[in-house]
């Protein structure tokens, strides 16, 4: 064989196992193939398929040191699981007395009408595991409902969606939250809150993110003032952050405010790039906000506010520009109280998730770019500084791709961090010369090195992960949703 032969023969080889190299990755991430399994285990299994069914938001497993839960959604009533007797119905507690049935159609009304009142309703299944591994219904409730506990586990909150009867919105101060239940007993009885959980951060019970220091101060905040009066609440010189403290696991709240607005108007951000002449108007004044609270310690505490412009790039036609600015405000506890201190700015930065092991370390996704793109970064607590890490992860790697965090999803345990990313891969135009193609898929991954690395683990990315145990570094997951899956177990990967 001459030489140039074998050469062509040899280019072929090598241009078809690149093409097939190429075509197994875009597969294996499309249909999530691989993925390690570090320390597999069951931790139980559910007696009705239906009790994990996950959704978008507000459902899954909660960890506590009392206790393992589990709250699955559905749509239509509680009937289609059976609950027995000792199952506690929570609208009837909500009502004081057994509810009648919301799906029942009026006399002569239809089956259609009958069938659009089914298909309205959503129903939670609360769950907890009991001693023989399986998960046991405790409780259900009309409408979505978020699990979140005190760190003991003594304490559990259900916040839902439901409205306030009637009766107690017209003697309740001006509360409109919706419900929120709590139980002190592991679920055998649950008392509804009149008082709501932090009620004027967020009327959407729901909506609102806890965030537990030790085992009684608990923080929650929606949006801050931006000027004098604007929520009807401020005074000249005391303008509400947005963030409130408590000092009794949210019994009682106390708002946090400030001399200053910790928002900047979009002036702003013109004023630092004049040279942009087309800004985005439809997030409003303020541009896109995100509050987060850290405490350090029993004394110390930040309020961070960031926020976020888009202008369209004056060197692009299409390519926008993100005007990023946090403002830091430094919380100090005096007399048992919590007063704002030192407030200061800082340009070109966004944060966009951050997290905590309560071990003192402090990560988040934060966006130090003009293009809205995250990087995995630590806080020098004593500094207060960032140092970054590395980029979030990718399915398509090492393919050229972009990663955004999916839902969320971004978790630290006592050695690990945990994150589920959606990634978009372009081909090259050469391969696909008749359009501009994109191509997404979703993964999980685990680091061990506080986001230098990364290892992709077997689990669905798209509603895969059901929680995870940061104390032990556990993430729990299950064999896809009820609907695509009959495995009734419920597992986890140890990360450590």
């Amino acid at each position: 064989m001459s030489r140039s032969k074998w050469f062509t023969k040899l280019f072929v080889v090598l241009l078809v196992g690149a093409g097939l190299w190429y075509m197994w990755m875009i597969a294996s991430a499309k249909l999530e193939w691989g993925g390690s399994r570090p320390d597999r285990r069951q931790i139980g299994s559910v007696r009705d398929i239906r009790q994990r069914a996950m959704t978008q938001y507000c459902t899954g497993v909660v960890v506590t040191p009392q206790g393992t839960w589990l709250v699955g959604r559905l749509e239509g009533d509680a009937k289609q699981l059976q609950p027995s007797a000792d199952v506690v119905d929570l609208d009837a507690v909500l009502q004081g007395k057994p509810v009648e049935d919301k799906d029942q159609a009026p006399e002569d009304s239809g089956a259609f009408s009958s069938f659009l009142a089914h298909s309205d309703k959503e129903t939670s299944f609360i769950s907890r595991l009991d001693a023989q591994g399986k998960f046991q219904l405790v409780a259900h409730v009309g409408d979505a409902a978020c699990l979140v506990a005190s760190p003991d586990g003594a304490s559990v909150f259900l916040l839902t969606g439901l409205n306030r009867p009637e009766t107690a919105s017209a003697s309740s101060d001006d509360i409109s939250q919706t419900v929120v239940f709590r139980s002190d007993d592991q679920g055998k009885h649950w008392s509804w809150l009149a008082k709501g959980l932090f009620p004027k951060a967020n009327q959407l019970a729901w909506s609102l993110k806890p965030y537990f220091h030790g085992q009684d101060d608990v923080w929650a905040w929606g949006t801050p003032s931006g000027s004098d009066n604007e929520s009807g609440e401020d005074t000249p010189g005391a303008i509400a952050t947005g963030v409130f403290y408590s000092a009794d696991r949210g019994a009682s709240s106390t708002p946090i405010f400030a001399a200053e607005s910790l928002l900047v108007p979009a002036e702003y951000a013109r004023g630092k790039r004049p040279d942009i002449v087309e800004w985005r108007t439809d997030l409003g004044t303020y541009g896109e906000v995100q509050t987060h609270v850290t405490q350090l310690d029993a004394q110390r505490a930040f309020i961070w506010v960031s926020q976020r412009f888009w202008g369209t790039n004056p060197d692009s036609e299409n390519g926008s520009l993100a005007i990023n600015v946090t403002t830091r405000a430094q919380l100090q506890r005096k007399a048992g109280q919590w007063q704002v201190g030192t407030v200061q700015r800082e340009d070109g930065l966004f944060i966009d998730e951050l997290v905590e092991n309560g071990a003192g370390r402090v990560m988040g996704l934060i966006d130090q770019s003009e293009h809205g793109e995250d990087m995995i970064a630590e806080l020098d607590t004593a500094k207060l500084t960032w140092k970054s890490m590395g980029k979030l992860p990718s399915v398509f790697s090492p393919l050229a791709s972009d990663s955004q965090l999916r839902g969320g999803n971004f978790w630290m345990g006592q050695n690990s961090l945990l994150i589920n990313t959606t990634s978009e891969h372009r081909p090259p135009r050469w391969l696909y010369w008749w359009s501009d193609a994109r191509i997404s898929a979703d993964g999980v991954f685990y680091s061990k090195d506080w986001g230098h690395s990364w290892h992709r683990l077997a689990v669905d990315g798209y509603l895969g992960i059901l929680g995870f145990q940061g104390a032990q570094d556990r993430v729990i997951w299950a064999k896809g949703n009820w609907y695509n899956s009959n495995d009734d177990g419920i597992y986890s990967y140890g990360l450590q």
